[in-house]
């Protein structure tokens, strides 16, 4: 089984595997972030915005938030799932 390729981003002292994925939707070569939706919510709200310049500079870097569940799935469902979930 192919493993999603990750890449650690710390902010406010937790860490959160970010998928490193090629592009699927242009196929050019470059690799996209995938984040997971905890993450998000904890860089940004509603209400204020970004919490924090550092929350705003990782954002910037991240594609797409996916659900968290999605990050346990082999590379291939991982695949289907973000394209479904991008469509």
């Amino acid at each position: 089984m192919r493993k999603i390729e990750t890449i650690p981003f710390v902010f406010d002292g937790k860490e959160y595997l970010v998928a490193s994925i090629p592009d699927f939707f242009s196929n050019s070569g470059e690799r996209l972030l995938i984040g997971p939706h905890s993450m998000n919510t904890v860089l940004y709200n509603d209400v204020d915005g970004y919490v924090s310049n550092e929350a705003e500079a990782i954002d910037e870097q991240i594609y797409a938030y996916i659900d968290d569940e999605y990050f346990s799935l082999s590379f291939d469902e991982f695949r289907e799932a973000v394209l479904l979930y991008l469509d």
